[in-house]
């Protein structure tokens, strides 16, 4: 089959590589000249769990070819995939009349965040078959989660269309992949369900947690007695300092758009929301308390800065929240982060601060001379660190761990002050 992936982006990137890799000749185009990359060798996403040897192998074996541009008739194709969110330049219609002029095409699947109703808006205006597959690959496991779906929402109206997409799929359909079918309406209101609900649960995990701290018992307990009843079950029940990425705050913006287009609602998305912005806070409060709101001077380490590990991105991430804060208390930050160093330096590069802030390349130089540690992204380099030689390089042995990757007990035994997110030492 040949298919066109429109989307310069980890998802059209994935896509393009993962659907080349089976047989099927692929194009992989921009969505406009601003979203072009004349190097996606060197693309952030190309750091994600081995999806550089994948895109570079199908370029060599001629499977996968890369364009600067939509180009209907150079790169005739039956499918076109959208991966990526039409701006107000590129409309969804406009996406349509461009597809329109290649007559190989037999229908194109958009799989990228769209208001709900939008499709069902360009079919009622055009006559190309069009269906609705929300994508929730996960940045770091973004190879894995396409080959191995764990499920499929497909929402198609068109009996022939909805056909080329199952064969198309087949390949990486397992025996537990729950393969839905339903209206375009209703898998694009899924995609902001699925979102809403697991932002829902982090948030609602985070507010025990804070209640833990008053109560003075430990977090864990309680999140294991949550996942102890199948009603409930174990996922994204770790509290922490916050979500952040692009895409769900995308999906949470538009769902609680709708949310409020209800005459009775209570407006619980933005509550959770609200939650999930004050809680990026939750370290700098601690560390306030803990000195006595005396930081002016004071030099703070800080382990990660990506939104989540094995990320190079940093958008709505916790420690954009974090510099803010403690940078207008005149404290200095020293970050080391192997991911987003770039992105990072970047952000800092417009900071009125920035003579304040450094960014290190290690985990241990990060350290030195530091009044504390804080532990912003459970990247598996910090799980098993020399807890010796954090000693040594800081001032005095404290850590404030954002993401509960330590056992309190054990940090007491090794002579840290600990403090944690609904457990360990309170302030």
């Amino acid at each position: 089959m040949k298919i066109t992936v429109v989307g310069h982006t980890l998802e059209g990137i994935t896509m393009a590589s993962c659907l080349a890799e089976i047989g099927n000749n692929v194009y992989l185009s921009p969505m406009d000249e601003l979203e072009f990359n004349d190097n996606l060798f060197e693309h952030p996403s190309m750091q994600d769990g081995g999806l550089h040897s994948v895109f570079k192998l199908q370029i060599d074996e001629k499977r996968l070819k890369v364009s600067g541009a939509i180009n209907t008739r150079e790169y005739s194709s039956d499918l076109y995939v959208v991966s990526t969110i039409p701006d107000d330049k590129v409309t969804v219609l406009s996406l349509l009349d461009k597809f329109s002029e290649d007559e190989r095409c037999k229908g194109i699947i958009f799989t990228c965040s769209l208001p709900v109703g939008e499709i069902d808006k360009a079919i009622e205006q055009h006559h190309l078959p069009i269906a609705y597959i929300p994508e929730f690959i996960r940045e770091g496991r973004a190879l894995e989660d396409f080959r191995n779906l764990n499920t499929l929402t497909i929402g198609c109206e068109n009996p022939e269309l909805l056909k080329l997409i199952k064969e198309l799929y087949q390949p990486f359909i397992q025996s537990h992949t729950a393969v839905q079918i339903m209206t375009v309406k209703e898998a694009e209101f899924a995609r902001f369900a699925i979102s809403a609900m697991l932002a829902t649960r982090v948030s609602f995990m985070n507010e025990l947690s804070n209640i833990s701290d008053v109560l003075k018992i430990d977090i864990d307990a309680i999140k294991r007695a949550l996942g102890s009843d199948p009603r409930i079950g174990e996922q994204y029940l770790n509290p922490g300092i916050g979500f952040g990425g692009r895409q769900l705050a995308e999906d949470l913006l538009l769902v609680s758009e709708l949310e409020y287009s209800q005459p009775d609602n209570i407006g619980l998305l933005n509550r959770v929301m609200e939650i999930n912005e004050r809680q990026k806070e939750t370290l700098f409060r601690k560390v306030w308390r803990f000195f006595k709101g005396d930081i002016r001077g004071k030099s703070f380490a800080i382990w990660g800065g990506a939104f989540k590990p094995n990320s190079s991105k940093i958008h709505n991430a916790p420690i954009l929240k974090l510099i803010e804060a403690f940078l207008h208390q005149g404290a200095i930050l020293n970050i080391y982060d192997p991911g987003c160093s770039e992105e990072l330096s970047k952000h800092i590069e417009n900071n009125a601060f920035s003579n304040q802030i450094g960014i290190c390349d290690g985990p241990y130089s990060v350290l030195d001379g530091a009044d504390a540690l804080l532990i912003v992204t459970e990247w598996r380099e910090f799980l098993v660190p020399d807890f010796d030689e954090i000693k040594k390089r800081l001032i005095q042995p404290l850590i404030f761990d954002g993401r509960n990757i330590y056992e309190p007990d054990r940090m007491k035994e090794r002579g840290y002050r600990y403090f944690a997110i609904g457990r360990g030492e309170r302030t």
